[in-house]
């Protein structure tokens, strides 16, 4: 069955490499995986996942509005046989990625990026929560690095990542009581189409070697804080990141 078999899990952001990989890992550790987005983009995914035996399906929805994050998660329970016990969420606005001197950031810029994003979090989280409470609910935040460092170019990027980080900090706290977790997982900046290395945020190069990949090193991760293992570790990020960023 594996560590989270018989769990349904909604995902976002996996028709990107980071959340695929962390997709894949979910599921081959047993659980049904609600990719949620564009679900044409997310229909390889599906049928891969679906070659490995694991049970998936593709939910189309906007992940900024809330009532169709909400209708998004009723389907995944729906089309997957059970509660949803675990939300990873990584996805992010495509303009965020874009790289722009800080001096020339203006209003529409930072409201599609800070604003989008802080947005869609928190439509992520208030989506979560009724499904979450009272189950040993897990919630999992993809924040990378750069949200600690700061990059060149990517300051609404790495503002609306460190206010993601937060975000869940302060709904750890609230939702303890309702036996609901909230963590981030920090992966190296090579993970998000971002075009920033290791060695441009770190003093020295990652110890590990690398930042890793997605499914194999930062997949377990994922796992680890979705599982029973981890029902006593919240609020807390995770820097998976090959030993990138070692400050506390």
């Amino acid at each position: 069955m594996g560590a989270l078999g018989g769990r349904v899990a909604v995902i976002t952001g996996a028709d990107q490499p980071l959340g695929r990989g962390l997709a894949l890992a979910l599921g081959d550790a047993g659980a049904g995986v609600a990719l949620v987005g564009d679900a044409g983009a997310l229909a390889p995914l599906t049928a891969e996942l679906e070659s490995r035996n694991r049970r998936a399906v593709a939910v189309e929805a906007r992940v900024g509005e809330r009532e169709a994050r909400e209708r998004a998660f009723a389907t995944a329970a729906d089309e997957l046989g059970g509660p949803v016990r675990i939300v990873v969420h990584a996805a992010v606005p495509a303009v965020a990625f874009e790289r722009v001197a800080f001096e020339d950031v203006d209003d529409a810029r930072w409201d599609a990026v800070w604003e989008g994003t802080m947005t869609a979090a928190l439509a992520v989280l208030q989506a979560s929560f009724t499904h979450l409470r009272g189950s040993g609910g897990r919630v999992v935040f993809v924040t990378p690095t750069v949200s600690m460092s700061g990059a060149p170019g990517l300051v609404a990027y790495a503002a609306a990542m460190e206010g993601q980080r937060l975000l869940a900090k302060s709904a750890a706290r609230q939702w303890g009581p309702d036996g609901i977790t909230v963590n981030c997982l920090a992966p190296a900046p090579e993970h998000v189409p971002i075009g920033v290395a290791s060695s441009e945020v770190s003093l020295a190069p990652p110890a590990l070697g690398g930042p890793g990949d997605a499914e194999t090193d930062l997949g377990p991760v994922v796992v680890f804080l979705a599982s029973d293992d981890a029902h006593f570790l919240t609020g807390e990020t995770l820097c998976a990141d090959g030993g990138v960023w070692m400050a506390p």
